[in-house]
């Protein structure tokens, strides 16, 4: 019984460890600046424009789902800072330029660099970009390999964030105490 109710608490905790989501930019319409829409995910953006077919160049620039993206615009890069520390990010991109994705251990892409994509130009479909195993990125930029603004677009951002410490010492002692009261009506 000690076996399994371990095995049920590692299980439990697996999930809740990491916390990950992608934000698919399906929720607004053409021309929305994209800055503080994602807040309650804790996640803000800055230069970052939705743009949505069939309202824009999606031959050339198609979205990886749906029909929302955002692009880099009204400046290069697009800078997206995360409230809660990211442990791993990726997402697709289309940009003839290529696109360098960089993750920062500061705000507005500040800090010590913590890694860094470089993706080929693309054009006509999309590629997907991917940073892992990252030391707690609290930001990352999208730039167009030449600095230029309006010439990427990007989709489907997806990052895994690191829970709170005080959360998973409540998580944990609650199981424990949960743990401890099957034991006790077991041991009746």
């Amino acid at each position: 019984m000690k076996k399994i109710l371990t095995i049920a608490a590692l299980v439990s905790l697996s999930p809740l460890a990491f916390a990950s989501t992608t934000i698919d930019f399906e929720q607004y319409s053409m021309y929305t600046q994209i800055d503080n829409q994602y807040s309650a995910q804790g996640v803000t953006f800055q230069n970052a424009l939705e743009l949505v077919a069939p309202d824009y160049d999606y031959f050339d620039f198609p979205a990886h789902s749906g029909s929302g993206v955002i692009t880099n615009d009204p400046n290069d890069p697009i800078i997206v800072d995360f409230s809660t520390p990211i442990v791993d990010l990726s997402g697709w991109y289309a940009d003839p330029d290529g696109v360098i994705v960089t993750a920062y251990s500061g705000l507005d892409g500040t800090g010590t660099v913590l890694g860094v994509f470089n993706g080929a130009g693309v054009i006509g479909s999309d590629a997907e970009f991917t940073i892992t195993n990252l030391s707690d990125a609290a930001s990352i930029t999208i730039s167009d390999v030449g600095g230029n603004s309006d010439n990427e677009i990007v989709d489907d951002l997806g990052y895994t964030v690191t829970p709170e410490p005080d959360s998973l010492i409540l998580l944990g002692t609650g199981l424990l105490g949960l743990v401890g009261m099957m034991r006790r009506k077991l041991h009746r």
